[in-house]
């Protein structure tokens, strides 16, 4: 009766902690990779990965029923091993005619604007793109679409940073005289940078307007990557009671300064 008992017990033990594991999703094997590039993606005052396009793909995650955890890197180093793989996924990227075909896409999940920034008080002017040639040195961010961009428009003055915030401190510092900064990231990467973004000034010409997305490895199944557009779509689509998608909401949320001042400070 004793061994019998005890191999009741065994089964109803495993049968609980199947019944546990079962709680969870199973690991998707996907690596998910994004670089610092607020407010679509960076790291707050507790070292949490956040950020407009990292609650998308958080989102995306809870409703597929993917576990994977999100690593930050310098976009070049992320690059290099979307293009690799395997299963590897980044995000947000600027879906540009050079990228189209080394990877597979889901969005968009976001919008940015580029344009180039001025220490206050320097007497650098740009009208309009081809000025900017005109300049010493150009801070970018190394592995950028912007960066990219002025590389194809034949502009040999660029000086690459790993991060954007490196490439902020240049122009402070006087190694540059122009930097490329997004205009929605900027208070934050000013401040990430130790600079007060009033002592900046921005010069009139958008560099780049564009459309962000999620990119993936091309050994990831189209399967997989027809759910997270599914479930992107879903996030855009279905209303709460109070008659906002998910996805307005994380955006109104990444609008307000007081929102993006509480994961700073």
């Amino acid at each position: 009766m004793r061994v019998w008992l005890a191999i009741l017990l065994a089964v109803a033990m495993l049968l609980i902690g199947c019944n546990i594991a079962g709680t969870q999703p199973p690991a998707s094997g996907l690596r998910i990779i994004t670089e610092v590039y607020p407010p679509y993606n960076f790291v707050d005052k507790n070292n949490n990965v956040t950020g407009q396009s990292t609650e998308i793909v958080q989102a995306i995650l809870e409703k597929t029923g993917t576990q994977a955890n999100i690593e930050v890197m310098p976009l070049s180093q992320g690059l290099t091993l979307a293009e690799k793989g395997p299963g590897v996924v980044i995000y947000s990227l600027n879906r540009t005619p050079q990228r189209e075909n080394l990877f597979k896409w889901v969005g968009p999940i976001g919008y940015y604007e580029q344009a180039f920034y001025a220490k206050k008080g320097s007497t650098v002017v740009v009208s309009q793109l081809e000025d900017a040639k005109k300049v010493t040195k150009i801070g970018v961010y190394k592995g950028d679409a912007g960066a990219q961009f002025l590389a194809s428009q034949g502009f040999t003055n660029l000086d690459e940073s790993l991060t954007d915030t490196e490439a902020l401190k240049k122009l402070m510092d006087g190694t540059v005289q122009l930097w490329l900064g997004n205009k929605d990231g900027l208070a934050i990467t000013a401040a990430q940078a130790g600079v007060n973004s009033d002592d900046l000034v921005m010069m009139p010409t958008v560099v780049i307007r564009a459309d962000l997305y999620i990119a993936f490895s091309k050994d990831v199944p189209d399967s997989t990557v027809k759910a997270w557009q599914g479930a992107l779509d879903a996030l855009k689509q279905e209303k709460d009671i109070d008659d906002k998608t998910v996805y307005e909401k994380i955006m109104a949320k990444y609008s307000d300064p007081d929102y993006i001042n509480s994961l700073l400070r």
